[in-house]
């Protein structure tokens, strides 16, 4: 791969020179590096040391606002590296937690049983970090798939612009360094290549931290055979990944003993990026950090691996140190391989540049049984992950900054953060169609959002431009807009779920209004206020009267709906603070919001929570609601008991008024994943007389994917109703 790299960087033309160096300064702190990084380091003959790697993926509606871990393993290891380049890794222990397993109820039956069968499994059984000093190419865990081309490789001032930026002073023990740091930016498209910031010992040329981005033609895949269509398919592959795919890494050095830079710190990520209808972002981050230096003991590396079983293009696998190779059917080798790796442990090696490598990994208890001084923590260390968010949002806005033909992101694409922003159905519009695009200028963290929708019963143009910086801080959503609200802050009448439901039954759960005007919004990404939004607007409400029906849901009953009730109709001020949260089982949300319109004034608080449990192998939800309005009445802010959000079995808004309480217990009957009987019980009121009660069941499937439910008020009595439930409301 790397010389696939070189042969086409060299032997192809070369791009025309864009002021390669933006200084005399620069050019000078350039071939001092370049002169350093030719000659390596001849001064470190060996070293032995420890390194801890964290491997970790996190899902959030951002790369900034990390809202679940959902999978984590992290090992500890003995190195043993010796001149030129021989690495012997010595695994000591590996532990593996899937957080996601506590986060939904229906996953945790299988909790314990995944725990087993990670406990004690070795994920990195070879090379996952660069031992030494860089060559002249760029490559982590086997990403990219050509190896990019080092900023200070031979040839790489034809490729790359350079600038320095500023410089620092590091105070070390023993030793002032003087830091400058390196503006590295490709010149045009090339196989591999990089973006970033390179930080340079001004005194002696050495790496001290590389921070970099990867671009080019085959970050993803490269071609297998030397012909044309084979490099446009590896190009047009490359292309559709970058789209949404990021990949970075940091590089940094310590300086051990007043004299050697030696690794310290290595990440590489990849960040996957969903903006249609699931608006997910997924980070993929591994982090591998070194400690326990001990420099030029003497010692050479100890192979276990005969030479005789090395290969010149493949690795060799040994168990227990007897020479057993990997001969045989392949089946029966898979099985045998297994087993003895448990029982006996193996070693994997190979050849590489200027030397060999060797991973030895101990029986599965041994590793299983490694004294970790602490817990495997769901989430990473404050300060690590403060670096790592310093790390990851430079290199975000350097992407931003980059023309899109370097990095393949669309500065237009389609606006569709849920399916409910394409399609969805209520009462007061009927079907309704609505389209978005976002515009993502050259301005880190920034977009402009426009969307319109228009509802085929009521006729009624929708819109609304936005503009966000979602940044590492938090995000800042500054809008326009005329648009519908609903009135209560937990109904998801918006949502597709109530728009089938609305269309298959004729139950629409939630009252509406028509708002027109302007809003700022901040939801914090970290800290102690993560997840919190804040929002302020100043907009008219109108009242939406339009009634619509459902013909689907009149060929086996009445697709009328009820009416929805008229608002005051002026100009607010409002302001809002709400957080919704899940620990584990628990998932909760407290929130207050202030409307007036300068005469009068409404305050409205409320909380609520969902806690999920198992009784005799079943699973089980409880969930609560309490809501407060003090105040000035209006229409629009007293509470409503009814509906599936509050009592099942009556209409929603059966009852209103200034005050709230709801319970709602579930309980699956059988121990079914696929298609589990239910029964639940609520009960709720304003404080103003005897609560409703509602009983009712129905067929979750999916483990509540999709819910049918049957209920019926019992106090008052009211007659059966049918439900058709979906768990995501977006």
């Amino acid at each position: 791969m790397v010389a696939l790299l070189l042969a086409s960087l060299l032997v192809g033309a070369a791009p025309a020179d864009t002021a390669t160096f933006a200084d005399a300064r620069t050019e000078s702190l350039y071939y001092i590096a370049r002169a350093r990084h030719l000659r390596q380091d001849s001064i470190v003959r060996d070293y032995q040391a420890t390194v801890h790697t964290r491997i970790d993926a996190t899902a959030g509606r951002s790369r900034f606002a990390r809202l679940a871990t959902l999978w984590v393993h992290e090992s500890e290891a003995d190195i043993a590296w010796h001149a030129p380049n021989d690495l012997k890794i010595s695994v000591r222990g590996a532990r593996t937690k899937v957080p996601v397993m506590g986060l939904l109820p229906e996953l945790r039956a299988a909790e314990a049983e995944l725990r087993e069968e990670f406990r004690g499994q070795v994920l990195l059984d070879r090379p996952w970090f660069i031992p030494r000093s860089l060559g002249d190419s760029i490559r982590l865990m086997g990403l990219p798939t050509v190896a990019a081309l080092h900023p200070l490789a031979p040839g790489a001032e034809a490729y790359y612009r350079f600038a320095v930026l500023d410089s620092a002073r590091l105070r070390l023990p023993g030793r002032e360094v003087r830091t400058a740091r390196l503006r590295v930016e490709p010149k045009a498209v090339a196989p591999a290549l990089v973006a970033g910031h390179v930080w340079l010992d001004v005194e002696t040329g050495d790496v001290v931290r590389m921070r970099l981005l990867f671009l080019g033609e085959y970050l993803w895949d490269s071609p297998e055979d030397a012909t044309p269509d084979d490099s446009l398919d590896a190009q047009a592959t490359t292309e559709r990944v970058m789209r949404h795919v990021t990949l970075e890494a940091e590089l940094e050095y310590v300086l051990v003993n007043s004299l050697y830079w030696m690794p310290y710190r290595q990440y590489l990520g990849i960040t996957a990026e969903i903006p249609i209808i699931l608006n997910l972002t997924v980070p993929a981050r591994a982090v591998s950090t070194f400690s326990n230096y001990r420099v030029n003991t003497g010692r050479r590396v100890g192979f276990t691996i005969p030479d005789s079983l090395l290969e010149a293009d493949g690795d060799a696998e040994t168990w227990d140190g007897d020479g057993d190779s990997d001969e045989g059917d392949e089946g029966e080798v898979g099985d045998r391989r297994e087993a003895r790796r448990d029982s006996l442990g193996y070693a994997r090696g190979a050849t590489w540049r200027d030397g060999r490598w060797e991973v030895s990994v101990p029986p599965r208890d041994s590793v299983a049984a490694y004294d970790w001084p602490d817990e495997l923590a769901t989430e990473m260390d404050p300060a690590a992950e403060a670096r790592l968010a310093e790390t990851i949002a430079e290199l975000a806005a350097l992407e931003d900054r980059l023309p899109s033909e370097w990095t393949n992101r669309r500065r237009f694409r389609l606006a569709w953060e849920k399916v409910s922003e394409v399609v969805r159905f209520n009462r007061v519009q009927g079907l309704s169609l609505g389209a978005g695009i976002e515009i993502r200028p050259r301005i880190p963290h920034t977009s402009l959002l426009l969307g319109g929708r228009m509802g085929l019963s009521d006729l009624r143009p929708l819109g609304s431009v936005t503009v966000r910086h979602d940044g590492p801080g938090g995000r800042l959503d500054v809008a326009g807009y005329r648009t519908m609200r609903e009135a209560e802050p937990w109904t998801s009448g918006l949502g597709i779920g109530n728009s089938l439901n609305a269309l298959f039954t004729a139950h629409d759960d939630a009252d509406y209004f028509l708002a027109t005007g302007g809003s700022f919004t901040w939801i914090w990404n970290r800290g102690l206020l993560r997840d919190v939004h804040v929002t302020l607007a100043y907009e008219r409400h109108d009242s939406v009267q339009v009634e619509s029906g459902s013909a689907i849901a009149d060929l086996w009953g009445t697709g009328t709906f009820q009416p929805n009730p008229p608002v005051d109709e002026e100009w607010f001020g409002s302001g809002a603070v709400t957080l919704n949260r899940r620990i584990g089982p628990v998932g909760f949300g407290v929130g207050a919001s202030l409307l007036t319109d300068w005469a009068r004034v409404s305050g409205r608080g409320w909380m609520h929570a969902d806690v999920g449990f198992r009784v005799a192998g079943r699973s089980g939800r409880l969930a609560g609601r309490l809501a407060a309005m003090r105040g000035d009445v209006m229409p629009q802010t007293l509470w409503r008991v009814g509906g599936p959000q509050t009592v099942r079995g009556y209409t929603y808004g059966t009852r209103t008024g200034r005050y709230l309480w709801s319970l709602q217990l579930d309980m699956a009957l059988t121990r079914s994943a696929i298609v589990t009987p239910v029964a639940f019980v609520d009960a709720g009121d304003t404080f103003v007389g005897d609560p409703l009660v509602g009983v009712g069941g129905g067929l979750s499937i999916l483990r509540g994917l999709i819910r049918f439910n049957v209920s019926a008020g019992v106090r008052p009595k009211t007659e059966a109703r049918f439900d058709l439930m979906f768990r995501a409301p977006r």
